[in-house]
């Protein structure tokens, strides 16, 4: 088992990340007077920040044949044999274009920009999700149908468990939310069947994946984080120690020997993110992953390292490194081991039945290893209590497992707001989250807030600038109420926001 250790690095890191990213706005904007608190707005999908969207997944599929495909996040979409029509009700032959993609939580919910309000009986409920979807097909850039006879399941992986949640389609024409179905749960650990789904997708021959690279940019600085968990996969070779670059970015990590005995057996070990490395991004210093997997890296010598939380995951390619006395020591230390090493070869050279002995005790060992794994997995998947949804796809577009919610109640005042230097801020909607509950409150007039103040709550929007201002559950400590009324002091960021889990790192839901 492997952890981050803290060190004094970090919080200069700290600083400068925030010295960099987050610098208060001085933004001239106002707020709308004598208005009721409504969540009235017209009902279509619109992304609140620009350019910034929840990425699609592609496939590429034969309508021909049935196929298995599996999401990022554990879910599968299974598709059967003549799943496709085209416009005139007649099957599409060929290849044909699966867009799919999942939301999870209220920064998945507001990114997308997809409305989650609801009428009912002329009442407007907010939606509290167990998940929602959006999938998509099309061959030669024109629409194709889902198939009524074949229709379509995706079975979602979801972290909320409840039993309240019923399927709804949005339809897009008229901007609302059609009720399809009560939901249905396949209860228990998701469960990564990889054997089962390579099987079945070997057996269609059609799945084709289609993935994009995310952009970096270059910030040396060193930093940590903690993790629950580390898989790793040993290599018992010793590897000849490096100096370090400082002008790159290091993690410190606690290693077991037992799992990496080539890294353990060093003193002040790091691991430095290759210069070259593409697919590493700064932003990654901001978050708090869950998971981190170490694997050997596409060089000698290189490790790849996989950072994980929920449905976000990336990897980059990283190198052991050392500084100072501790990389003199190391290197002193890997002479004699590879002397050590050299004469214990030389050794098992001379007694092969020896070596044939060993070989068959490893591979008992790595089967043994292999099925404590597949057990401890397994307890993990049950632990973080996930289950399946199901959803029967009989239109292409946009799905929700959701049941209706009431807006907060507790505490109301009349509210302005400002930024941190006292400039008034206006929006289009203002976006209230109450942690613990997966829904994202969207407030059209907001004149009168209204919150439960003993919720942990979080409430930002989007200034005309196209900036993100947040006023988080600190803030909302803060709060004094005078004659009924408050000013709402958020705090603009300044530094251009690009990707989705960027704003999820700064609200920190």
């Amino acid at each position: 088992m492997k952890k981050i250790i803290k060190n004094t690095l970090h919080s200069r890191m700290v600083m400068s990340l925030a010295g960099i990213a987050v610098i208060v706005s001085i933004a001239f904007v106002k707020n709308p007077s004598n208005e009721k608190q409504s969540t009235v707005f017209k009902n279509k999908v619109s992304q609140p920040l620009k350019n910034v969207d929840i990425d699609y997944e592609n496939y590429i599929v034969d309508a021909a044949k049935s196929t298995i495909l599996k999401y990022k996040s554990g879910s599968k979409i299974i598709i059967p044999d003549n799943a496709f029509l085209d416009k005139s009700g007649k099957a599409v032959v060929g290849e044909v274009n699966i867009k799919y993609r999942e939301f999870h939580n209220p920064s998945d919910f507001f990114v997308s920009g997809i409305p989650m309000t609801y009428d009912s009986a002329g009442v407007q409920y907010q939606f509290e999700s167990a998940g929602m979807l959006e999938i998509a097909a099309s061959q030669n850039n024109k629409p194709v149908f889902a198939n009524p006879a074949k229709k379509i399941i995706v079975e979602m992986a979801s972290m909320q468990v409840d039993d309240k949640y019923n399927i709804y389609k949005f339809d897009s024409a008229s901007g609302n939310w059609k009720y399809v179905y009560k939901d249905k749960v396949i209860a228990g650990p998701v469960i990564n069947d990889k054997q089962n789904d390579e099987k079945a997708l070997s057996a269609s021959g059609n799945n084709k994946r289609k993935n994009k690279k995310n952009e970096t940019n270059e910030l040396p600085v060193s930093f940590n984080m903690p993790a629950r968990k580390i898989e790793t996969t040993a290599d018992s070779n010793s590897i000849a120690p490096k100096k370090s670059n400082m002008k790159n970015f290091h993690f410190d990590v606690e290693t077991d020997s037992a799992e990496f005995p080539e890294i353990a057996s060093y003193k002040g070990c790091r691991f430095e993110v290759c210069p070259k490395e593409k697919d590493f991004d700064p932003i990654y210093a901001s978050v708090t992953w869950n998971d981190i997997k170490l694997e050997k890296g596409r060089q000698k010598g290189s490790y790849l390292m996989t950072l994980s939380k929920e449905f976000e995951s990336h990897t980059f390619e990283t190198v052991p490194v050392f500084e100072g006395k501790n990389y003199d020591e190391a290197l002193t230390q890997y002479n004699k081991l590879y002397s050590s090493r050299k004469e214990k070869e030389a050794k098992e050279q001379r007694v092969s039945d020896s070596i044939y002995r060993l070989l068959n005790r490893e591979r008992m060992d790595r089967n043994a290893f292999a099925l404590n794994f597949s057990q401890q997995q397994t307890a993990s998947n049950e632990t973080q209590n996930m289950v399946q949804r199901v959803f029967v796809i009989s239109g292409f577009g946009i799905w929700n497992s959701d049941c209706p919610a009431s807006l907060p109640k507790g505490a109301e005042f009349a509210a302005t707001y400002t930024d941190t230097l006292g400039k008034e801020l206006i929006f289009k909607t203002l976006y209230l989250v109450e942690k613990g509950r997966n829904a994202m409150f969207s407030i059209a007039s907001y004149s009168r807030l209204y919150y439960n103040p003993k919720k942990k709550n979080i409430l930002w929007a989007v200034t005309s600038d196209n900036k993100l201002a947040v006023f988080d559950e600190k803030d909302f400590k803060k709060i004094k109420i005078k004659n009924d009324k408050c000013n709402i002091k958020m705090t603009v960021i300044e530094k251009p926001i690009t990707k989705s889990y960027e704003v999820r790192s700064i609200l920190n839901i």
